[in-house]
């Protein structure tokens, strides 16, 4: 008898080279997908280092008027809450504490009366009667109790309503007051800009200065004499700017290419270039008495201090360059700044002269103001 073929279905086996294949894939997958998560936040943090520096030769000039600001604004005084809605929640709830007890004795008294009326045996018609005077007390004690009550209640709201009234008007005396003492502290800060008093100016400068946006810590001396100032602003090292070009492939791949060293001295260039008329353009629109700056842009290397650019500048030509200026570089030709470069475009060191103003100028009269920007 010929044997019978069994169609067996083959069993899976656990850890078997199918299995080994698939956990496999996935662990490719899982890299891939990490090794792009990894190269994209790789390449936005590079991004974000040269677009930030790039954002310094963004100029803007906007001159703050402070005539305007001498004008006193009138205090806005606010109306006092009306209360009186207290006044009538509490006497309507005073008032419903009392319903429904002088509603039943109502009805009790109208009952007592209905048999009194109906009766006919003698004993229930004393117990009618009695109750009728007893209900009846009662119901002029609990009408009493509730004028007591109510009027208890309203005195006490009637207070409550008459501190909440005091206290908000203290309250709009205080911001009359703080009003009053803001607009006095503003218009002192605009009459003493507009006087060149030299308190009110540093005070402003730091302030403003504080406020520049740069990716790196930044640090400014200002000397004052003759309403004149000496503004030194110690740049940052080259090391600032990325050696590396970074690319991104369409497959997600990075790939950094070596920038070569007159590109790196170039964006160097720009960028101290850029710092230098944005701190500038910064002083001057919000320094009204200003029109002439020595400006010194200083490197520090090692133990070598270094002058990289020096120019005088005036009001209306840094109002003019922020508004036509491209880059730092076209900036600093366009005021004509001193700056010396050999072949490579590094910049060499320059020399420092004093303000033609500052001739024997006492040092006592000169003012110093050091303001740090950090990032």
């Amino acid at each position: 008898m010929a044997s019978k073929t069994d169609n067996k279905v083959p069993k899976h086996i656990v850890g078997s080279r199918q299995d080994q294949q698939k956990i496999s894939a996935d662990e490719l997958y899982f890299r891939h997908v990490d090794h792009l998560e990894r190269w994209r936040q790789e390449y936005e943090q590079y991004q974000t280092v040269e677009n930030k520096l790039a954002e310094i030769s963004n100029f803007t000039y906007e001159e703050i008027d402070y005539e305007p600001l001498l004008v006193r604004r009138i205090f806005k005084e606010r109306m006092i809450p009306d209360f009186s809605h207290i006044l009538n929640d509490a006497r309507i709830s005073a008032e419903g504490k009392f319903l429904i007890p002088i509603i039943t004795r109502v009805i009790i008294l109208v009952m007592l009366i209905i048999l009194l009326i109906i009766g006919e045996n003698t004993l229930l018609l004393w117990l009618s009667g009695a109750g009728v005077f007893t209900v009846l007390f009662l119901l002029l004690l609990t009408i009493q109790e509730r004028q007591s009550v109510i009027h208890r209640t309203i005195v006490e709201k009637q207070q409550e309503i008459d501190n909440r009234v005091v206290l908000e008007t203290c309250k709009i005396a205080e911001e009359k007051m703080k009003h009053e003492d803001q607009e006095k502290q503003r218009i002192e800060v605009a009459e003493g800009l507009l006087a060149g008093e030299i308190s009110a100016t540093f005070t402003k400068i730091e302030n403003v200065l504080a406020q520049l946006k740069v990716p790196f810590n930044l640090n400014v001396e200002i000397e004052i004499y003759n309403n004149i100032p000496s503004v030194k602003i110690w740049l940052p090292p080259t090391s600032i700017i990325p050696d590396q070009i970074c690319i991104k492939q369409s497959s997600g791949r990075l790939i950094f290419k070596e920038k070569e060293i007159r590109a790196i001295n170039k964006q160097y260039l720009e960028l101290c270039a850029a710092i230098v008329i944005k701190v500038m353009s910064s002083i001057y629109s919000h320094i009204p008495t200003l029109n002439i700056s020595y400006v010194y842009g200083m490197s520090k290397q090692k133990k070598n201090i270094e002058c990289l650019i020096a120019s005088k500048l005036e009001r209306q030509i840094v109002r003019t360059v922020c508004s036509s200026a491209v880059n730092g570089l076209e900036a600093v030709q366009a005021v004509k700044a001193d700056f010396k470069c050999n072949t490579a475009l590094e910049l060499l060191p320059v020399e420092v002269k004093s303000p033609e103003e500052w001739e024997n100028a006492e040092q006592k009269l000169v003012r110093r103001l050091l303001v740090n920007i950090f990032k």
